[in-house]
Parts: C-alpha cells; structure tokens; sequence
C-alpha cells in the first residue's frame, strides 16, 4: 500500500473496485431475528450463495427450530455438509436453540430490536453459541445498526491488504476500527464483495493475484506476482 494512502481511501477505492469486478449483491432477505441469528452461524466463513443453500437445507430437513434443538449434532451436522466447520456450527446451533428456548420458553426474539441497539447487541453477545461475527451479523442484518462481520476468509484479505495486522486479541475492537472506516451505507456491500473476493480469488492457499482487482494495492498480491515473475533458480544438482 503506498504511505499516501490511508486505510479508509484504501478501502474505498477496493470497494469501487469491487464493484466493477462482481455483480451488485442481491439485496439482504429480511428474517426473523433467530433465524438471521442460526443464518449467521451458517454464513461465518463462506459466501452467501453456499449459505443460502445450506440455510435452506436445514430448514428443510427438519420441521422446525424445536425439532433441530431436540436433535443429535450429527444429525444437524449432516445437514450443514455445505458449509466449512458444519460441526462445531452443529453444536453452535443446538446451543444457541436450548439458551433461547430456556429464557424465552419459545423460539421468538422480536423484542429484541425494541432495546435499543447497544442492549440488543449485548444482550445477544449473552448466548450461549453465539460470537462476534454472529452478533455483527444479526446487528447489520436485522437490526438496522452499523457493523462489518468479520470472519476467518474477510480477515485474510485485509491482512494481505495489510488494514489489518498480525493476530487479533480483540476481535470486537478490531471490528470497531474496521466500521470507522467503511460508512454504515456500504457495511452490507462490503461484507459480501469481500466475501465474494476471498472466496473466488484470494484464497487461502494457491491466491489468484493475477486476476483480482486489487492487485495494484495490495502489498501481499505485489509480492506475489513479484515472485512468479522472478522466480528464484533451483539450485544446481551435484
């Protein structure tokens, strides 16, 4: 990234870039806040298109949110084969179906939103099988509030853009900084561009550097395409 450009102009110009390169993102389908919340757990770490399917897979599988609390985490673990880590997301779900359940004795959290956002968000951070990026989810997605989700894949392509840098301690206030620089209008944009960049081009292993739009800002894909265009001689056999 060159030293005259700041992080906010950084990410501004790669959401424009973005834009250009994938499809306008269907606009957010409105869910209750619990299935938002289990379509959360279900998004962590994928794109949207891999969700939706997997999402409506479970929904399908079993009769309704009662059944899947009820029932093994195997069985809610086959029906989640689309999605990465689908069993510790298994046991995330069940968790999160038997807390709601035992405080509210039925699966309906339309209150919540009448809290205010801040309760609303704490009081979510309470439940068991819930983390950061299932709270952030919920907050942008049903809440009306301003936060960008950040999962493992949208982590990855902002330390290679280098935003963010090494291992994270706190999560949430690295959350915080990265909803300074993108404005509330474009948190839902950017949350599935990046998405859509990590999971096509910036890959975990083998990145496409080559053809992702952001090549000529990022210090990782310059380094990169330096390597394959100068590649080091193999030493000489004895």
């Amino acid at each position: 990234m060159p030293a005259t450009t700041s992080k906010p102009e950084l990410l501004a110009k790669a959401l424009k870039l973005l834009d250009k390169k994938f499809p306008a993102p269907n606009e957010p389908v409105t869910r209750p806040v619990l299935e938002e919340l289990i379509y959360g757990v279900c998004r962590e770490g994928c794109p949207t298109a891999q969700a939706d399917a997997t999402f409506l897979h479970l929904k399908k599988t079993f009769f309704d949110w009662n059944e899947i609390r009820v029932s093994t985490v195997p069985e809610i673990h086959e029906a989640l084969k689309g999605v990465p880590n689908n069993g510790p997301k298994a046991q995330r779900i069940v968790e999160i179906l038997q807390y709601v359940f035992e405080m509210y004795y039925s699966f309906e959290l339309g209150d919540l939103d009448k809290k205010g956002l801040r309760q609303a968000a704490k009081q979510l951070a309470r439940f068991t099988g819930v983390n950061d990026f299932t709270v952030a989810w919920v907050t942008q997605r049903s809440l009306g509030g301003h936060a960008i989700p950040l999962d493992e894949p949208t982590l990855r392509v902002l330390r290679r853009l280098k935003v963010v840098e090494g291992e994270i301690d706190d999560l949430e206030a690295a959350r915080g900084t990265i909803e300074h620089y993108i404005p509330k209008t474009s948190g839902f944009e950017f949350t599935e561009h990046i998405a859509t960049l990590a999971a096509d081009l910036c890959r975990e292993k083998q990145p496409k550097c080559a053809e992702c739009p952001l090549k000529s800002d990022c210090p990782t894909g310059q380094e990169n395409l330096a390597k394959k265009a100068d590649p080091k001689p193999k030493p000489k056999s004895r």
